[in-house]
This record gives structure tokens, C-alpha cells and sequence, in this order.
């Protein structure tokens, strides 16, 4: 064992090999190991709490099991706007399904394959420095933080997930594909790159248990934190995998738990009377980033359409796999009054894009709800043509589909399905509401402590965006010459997206100038605590447009790294993205 790692297993009573002036990091993620190593190789002294094996059984999701439940039923619902049908996201797995407790965090839960039975990998993307500032008319905050310091790390957290020498110049890979011709100043080309779990769970860890300015703690739990009057952190209280206890001292604290965790520490504590939460802000104004699906793009010579469109499937170029895609101008989403968003293109079997399939679709999604009134709603719509809803069914349940996170659709070889259409997806930033929020539910975890509830619903605002991105999506194709395009609308979707998830979970615990309107100050420090900062995607205060996050909580995370060790960002404010992230 490295003598800077400490076992918890190994020793009784407190943690006294801690340095007590030390910042003490808990969690092991991509955001929790970047800020440790950032501050360890500025000379600071850091120590990780690292859950490791703590629930190597069942790798704990136990711990991260949860309900979601509709913001819009709430008793205490305070925003008109949310739409009473349904919860947002209906998975019934949301809580458990992209997180993970263990060295490397929910790395270890990217699945992304650009190839079938590839090794898992997670999108990365900038965002915009549009993304930083406020859209009023969407109750959309500006970061408190200056947003060219956060976007000023883009470069350092691309050299973090191993991706030194890539850049997001869309012209460097170029092969023979091309896209789709839709307008380059409304829809301009957007690239996205992979990064590989193993980058984080093996290569990071072992880099942070090997560095001689890190202590490891091993196998722990966080399960109470400890203040004087509710002002300064005095302790965690962290459990062993027996049951045992320790109480760790530092100098400062951060909590590095993740988008949904982060917030629900902070609400048991406020319900253990050691944080105080005057203006009930713990937990809102949660965030994800919405896929749904636009419409279809059919051809009568699907030979013809796949041409046109296989710049959108996963490719390799120059030994690098990457996908493509376009997204809309922070600009023209302001002029259209619509919220910023990507499309990709994916290719899908022939039935998807007909009225009996869209029927197939949302019966299954209410079934998979429990909405037994709305699934049987759609028996008559299955009814019209029971063959092909039969088929669709036997096939759906049969073979997988490919999507935006299994790619190869358009290689014969490693096709699932036959190619007939195109579906167009969209990945929308979110509105965030005040009543979407984590809350502490009546389940327990077997150390005692209340589970999530994840209140999320759709809000007026938000679906009527989304509509109206479809109609400006629709025409834009039709300009386009290729294939025809089809609405989700028009195949009998109603006004209502059916939506599925990033599993991007932001908010709750979000940054703000002042303490009623979030958690956390611009340096991420908790508004009335002396000694405890939250890094990570919970501290938005909005989704950073459309785009994967992780890039950003990365990139965020270093920024603050760098505010504990004195270091200022490294570009001008006037200095263009392409300085820093391009090669």
C-alpha cells in the first residue's frame, strides 16, 4: 500500500494519520479527483475520501436508489407553468442508473459505444460562453462566477480525461462524409469527442493514490457532517463497510458526491440541525438535459438516405472515434425565443417513423410508468393495424435499436436493425424550476439515511420551446432537399415531448450572487459556512446550454482548485475558444 493512502479498515477510532489543515475531498469522480490533483500539484495538501469497495456486492445502489414523482402534483407547488401530465422522465431506474459508488465514480457508468461492444466511453463538448449568461424569458440564471474562467480551463480538462492534442476545429476531421446542407449560420456542424472510463477509474485513481500530496481514505461512507452553530464544519462522520464509525477533521471541506448526492447531504444535514437552510433553497431548481425526439427523415431509397446521412453515426477518423452533430446559434435561439439545443441524426428501422410506431412507443413508455389508463389509452391506435404493431412490438422486445449512445448504424457489419429511416434527436438545455427539486423521501439506505425523491416535471415554457424547435428543425430539412420530414406531431406525439434523459443531473445546490436565490457563492464556497465548498455539476445554475456537462464540472472543478491555491486563469477575457482548446 502507497504510505499516502490510508485503509479504513485497517485502523480503529479516528483517522489521526490526516493531515487536520488539510482540504478534505469527498468523493472520487472525474470532479473530485480532478480538484485534488489540481490542488496537490500547486503543493497543497489533500485528502481524498474514496468510497471504494465500501458496497462492492451490490456496487452500491442500494445508496443511490430513489423515486421520481411529478413537481407539477406537489402540495406545495409554487410555478403555474409545470404540466400536470406526468413526470418528466419516466425510467423508473433514473437514480441508480448513470451513478455509482466507488473509486472512479460514475465513470465507471459511462456506456456510450461508438461501435457495438465497444468500450464505454462518455461524450465530451465545450459549452458556448453563451451558455454562462441568463435568459430571463426562460427564469434562466448567469453563473456567478465569471464564465471565462470556467470555459479559461477548457484545454487543462481535456488534458484530465486524457484527450491531449484534440481539439473541436470540425474541419481537422474530416473523411468522406459530409453533412446534411442546413443553413451553417442558424445549424452550424458541432463535433464531440470520447472520453474513456478506464482514463478516470484506473489511470486518475491510481494517480491520486501515487501522489505524495494525497492521503486515500478507503472504503468510506460519508453519513453526517458536523458544524459549530451551524457555521463552520467541524467533522465528517464517515462509516466503515462493518458498520463502524470515524469522524475526520480538515481545514476545508468539499463535497465532490455528484449532482443528485451533493444535495441530499446537505438536506440530511439541515435535518440533523447542522446546516442552515433559511430560504429553502437545498435541492431546487434541478436540471438535466432532455433528449426527445424531433421527427423522421424518410426516403423511398433508404440506400440514398443512409448516404446522406452517415456523417452522423459514430466514425473513426485518423484513429480518433467521434461523432457529429449541429446545434443552434445562441443567437438565433434568442431571436427565435426557443431554448438552445443539438440534433443528431440516427438510423432507425422503417417502422419507427410510421403512426403505429410512434403508438408503440408511448403505450410502452406508459406501461413502463405503471399508467395503466394511459397505456390502455393507446390500445385503440395499436388496434388500427395489429400486424405492424405486433411487428413492431417483437422487434422492439427482440432486437436492440441503435441511438446518440450506440452507434454503427450505418455499417452493415455492425448494424442491429435494418435501415429504413433517420430519426432526428434533440438534446434541449432545461428551464429550471423552483418546484423540480430533490427532497428527502420516506426509504431508507441500511445505514439509516432518507433516500432521494426527485420532483421533475415539464413546464409550459419548456414544451412549447421544444414544439416550436421542431417546426424550425422541419423546415430547415425541407430546405434542405434531403429525404422528407415527418413530426413527432404529426405522427400523433401531441403537445407533450416524450422525453428521455442525458442522465446529466445539475442544480440543487446551485450558484448564486445571492444566498436566496442558491447554495453557493462564485468560488463555490456554501453561503453562511466558512469551510465547505460543493464542486460539481449540482452547483449550476443552468445547464450550460444543451451540452454533455462533464467537460464543464471538470473544467469548474480546476477553476476552483486553482482559487484554493492562488493561480489565476491563463487566457484574456477577449481570448477566443479556439486559443486554449484548439491545437
Amino acid at each position: 500500500m502507497n504510505k499516502n493512502q490510508f485503509d479504513a479498515k485497517a485502523e480503529p477510532g479516528t483517522l489521526s494519520s490526516i493531515d487536520p489543515q488539510s482540504v478534505c475531498v469527498v468523493g472520487s469522480g472525474p470532479v473530485g479527483l480532478a480538484f485534488a490533483l489540481r490542488l496537490a500539484n500547486a503543493g497543497k495538501a489533500v485528502t481524498v475520501i474514496d468510497s471504494g469497495k465500501f458496497a462492492a456486492k451490490d456496487q452500491g445502489h442500494e445508496f443511490f436508489c430513489g423515486t421520481v414523482a411529478s413537481a407539477a402534483d406537489a402540495a406545495d407547488r409554487t410555478d403555474p407553468t409545470l404540466v400536470s401530465e406526468g413526470t418528466l422522465y419516466s425510467r423508473q431506474d433514473y437514480m441508480t442508473y448513470s451513478r455509482y459508488l466507488g473509486s472512479g465514480g460514475n465513470s465507471c457508468r459511462w456506456g456510450v459505444e461508438w461501435r457495438p461492444a465497444a468500450e464505454g466511453r462518455v461524450r465530451i463538448v465545450p459549452g458556448a460562453l453563451a451558455d454562462f449568461d441568463a435568459r430571463p424569458e426562460f427564469d434562466i440564471p448567469a453563473w456567478a462566477a465569471p464564465g471565462i474562467d470556467v470555459y479559461s480551463r477548457y484545454r487543462d480538462a481535456l488534458d484530465f480525461f486524457a484527450l491531449e492534442g484534440h481539439n473541436f476545429d470540425i474541419g481537422g476531421y474530416q473523411d468522406d462524409f459530409n453533412p446534411v446542407p442546413l443553413s451553417t449560420f442558424t445549424l452550424p456542424t458541432k463535433l464531440f469527442h470520447f472520453a474513456r472510463s478506464k482514463a478516470i477509474s484506473q489511470q486518475r485513481v491510481a494517480e491520486a493514490k501515487a501522489h505524495p500530496g494525497i492521503t486515500v481514505c478507503s472504503d468510506l461512507h460519508l453519513v453526517r457532517i458536523e458544524t459549530n452553530k451551524q457555521e463552520t464544519v467541524t467533522g465528517l462522520v464517515m462509516c466503515r463497510p462493518d458498520g463502524s464509525e470515524v469522524r475526520i477533521q480538515a481545514g476545508h471541506y468539499v463535497l465532490a458526491l455528484g449532482g443528485i448526492e451533493n444535495a441530499r447531504q446537505l438536506l440530511l444535514a439541515k435535518q440533523d440541525g447542522a446546516l442552515a437552510d433559511p430560504h429553502d433553497v437545498f435541492g431546487r431548481w434541478f436540471v438535466d438535459h432532455p433528449h426527445t425526439r424531433l421527427g423522421y427523415l424518410t426516403d423511398p431509397n433508404p440506400d440514398e438516405l443512409l448516404k446522406a446521412t452517415a456523417w452522423y453515426d459514430f466514425q473513426e477518423v485518423a484513429g480518433t472515434p467521434i461523432m457529429r452533430g449541429h446545434e443552434i446559434q445562441p443567437e438565433i435561439a434568442q431571436e427565435l425565443g426557443i431554448l438552445r439545443f443539438s440534433i443528431d441524426l440516427v438510423g432507425r428501422p422503417v417502422g419507427d417513423s410510421s403512426k403505429t410506431g410512434v403508438a408503440v412507443a408511448q403505450a410502452w413508455d406508459r406501461l413502463k410508468r405503471r399508467d395503466r389508463k394511459g397505456f390502455l389509452g393507446f390500445l385503440p391506435q395499436l388496434a388500427a393495424d395489429p400486424i405492424r404493431a405486433g411487428r413492431l412490438i417483437y422487434e422492439a422486445w427482440n432486437n436492440p435499436v441503435h441511438n446518440t449512445g450506440k452507434g454503427g448504424w450505418s455499417d452493415p457489419a455492425a448494424r442491429y436493425h435494418s435501415f429504413g429511416s433517420v430519426s432526428v434527436e434533440a438534446m434541449f438545455e432545461q428551464r429550471p424550476s423552483p418546484d423540480n427539486r430533490v427532497r428527502l423521501g420516506t426509504n431508507c439506505d441500511r445505514l439509516g439515511r432518507q433516500l432521494p425523491v426527485l420532483q421533475w416535471s415539464w413546464s409550459q415554457k419548456e414544451t412549447e420551446s421544444i414544439n416550436r424547435a421542431a417546426d424550425f428543425v422541419a423546415d430547415a430539412f425541407k430546405q434542405s432537399g434531403v429525404g422528407s420530414f415527418v413530426t413527432m406531431r404529426e405522427l400523433g406525439q401531441g403537445d407533450i415531448p416524450r422525453a428521455g434523459s442525458g442522465f446529466h443531473h445539475m442544480g440543487g445546490t446551485r450558484q448564486s450572487v445571492n444566498p436566496s436565490d442558491g447554495v453557493v457563492n462564485a468560488e463555490n464556497r456554501m453561503h453562511g459556512v466558512d469551510n465547505l465548498t460543493l464542486i460539481g455539476t449540482s452547483v449550476f445554475p443552468n445547464s450550460v446550454g444543451y451540452a454533455n456537462p462533464t467537460l464543464t464540472a471538470v473544467a469548474d472543478a480546476i477553476r476552483v482548485a486553482d482559487i484554493f491555491s492562488g493561480v489565476a486563469p491563463r487566457v484574456a477575457e477577449d481570448t477566443p475558444f479556439e486559443a486554449f482548446a484548439v491545437s
